[in-house]
């Protein structure tokens, strides 16, 4: 077996504890020398080359072993203070306890190798696993990204479509427009630019909850102040709209700034694909958060379920709940009660302390 050197200490200290310490230990014993078997004295000195094999190499308690018998030899074996054995049995002792010192010493070097092959191994999986999730943060970056086009896509196309019309309209030296025809087209640019205007304040949120480098800041926060704030975010949609508030707690851990990105974009969605009851529902249950905007679905327009499913799938308020859950470990999900023709998105996430 390959020797392995000792890490804690300098040369000379584990020449101290190879020769010096087994010295003391056998002069402490002294007094004991009339009533003490040399078996006992072999133990106990045992026990000291056991400690050193901790700590040092395969030669240094192979030469523990050997002073230490050496020791045994000259201190507690007569005649004294000579290393003449007048006894077989003594040889005996000798050879079994440099044969334990020397099993001590290999076994000891063979742990100390495996823990060392395992802290390698250990090392290795952690890189692997380190890489996993790199790869997998990745991976999920790209899909957030093409989720983010085809959120932009879908929502700026109907704007940008009408936009495009009506100046073409507006510009064209050939059509003759009424002042009313002129006026409706001029109010169509301008309704579609504040669309659009609205859109990239979606694609500002939803930028900033996607940031790779984003901090969530979980705390207590007060879910109406919560709601409120969300409300005036979309001030101009929610103001002067009635909300029907069943909250069962009034506080939760969040990232309060985050959640209002979310909640307000879950009301803008319920006001513009379905009609009252707008319905707001906040409860605890178990360990998870779960916050509720529901509304009636409009059933006079035929292609409203559509609109929510769509919405559900590619809508940028949509990608942003989402973006907002997974930063709070939590999800968020859309479904429709085609019996009680209510539409329903919820959020939830763990309860963090």
């Amino acid at each position: 077996m390959k020797y392995q050197p000792a890490r804690r200490f300098a040369l000379w200290q584990l020449l101290c504890l190879t020769l010096v310490v087994p010295l003391v230990i056998a002069v402490s014993l002294l007094p004991l020398r009339s009533i003490a078997a040399t078996t006992d004295v072999a133990m106990l000195q045992l026990l000291w080359v056991t400690w050193l094999a901790q700590y040092a190499g395969q030669r240094w308690i192979i030469l523990s072993t050997v002073s230490s018998v050496l020791l045994l030899n000259l201190l507690f074996v007569e005649p004294y203070y000579t290393l003449f054995v007048h006894q077989g049995d003594y040889v005996i002792t000798f050879g079994v306890m440099l044969l334990l010192g020397i099993v001590i010493a290999r076994v000891s070097d063979r742990l100390r190798l495996e823990l060392a092959r395992t802290k390698k191994h250990l090392r290795h999986r952690q890189l692997l696993s380190s890489k996993t999730r790199q790869a997998k943060m990745q991976a999920e970056l790209e899909h957030s990204r093409a989720m983010m086009l085809r959120s932009i896509s879908h929502d700026l196309r109907t704007p940008l479509a009408t936009i495009m019309g009506a100046s073409s309209m507006l510009a064209d030296k050939n059509l003759q427009l009424s002042q009313t025809q002129i006026q409706q087209q001029a109010r169509n640019i301008f309704n579609q630019s504040t669309l659009l205007s609205q859109h990239f304040d979606k694609v500002m949120e939803l930028s900033r909850v996607q940031q790779p480098q984003h901090s969530i800041c979980l705390a207590a926060c007060s879910l109406s102040e919560v709601i409120a704030a969300a409300i005036a975010r979309r001030a101009a949609v929610l103001a002067e709209l009635p909300f029907e508030l069943d909250i069962a707690t009034a506080d939760c851990i969040a990232d309060a700034t985050l959640l209002e990105i979310a909640v307000a974009n879950m009301l803008e969605n319920a006001v513009k694909h379905g009609h009252p009851p707008y319905r707001i529902e906040y409860k605890q249950l178990g360990e998870q958060f779960i916050l509720i905007v529901g509304n009636q679905i409009r059933v006079t327009e035929p292609h409203t379920t559509a609109k929510h499913k769509s919405d559900g799938g590619f809508g940028l308020g949509t990608a942003i709940c989402q973006a907002v859950m997974h930063l709070h470990h939590g999800q968020f999900s859309a479904r429709i009660d085609e019996t009680r023709q209510r539409f329903a998105a919820c959020l939830s996430w763990p309860v963090t302390k």
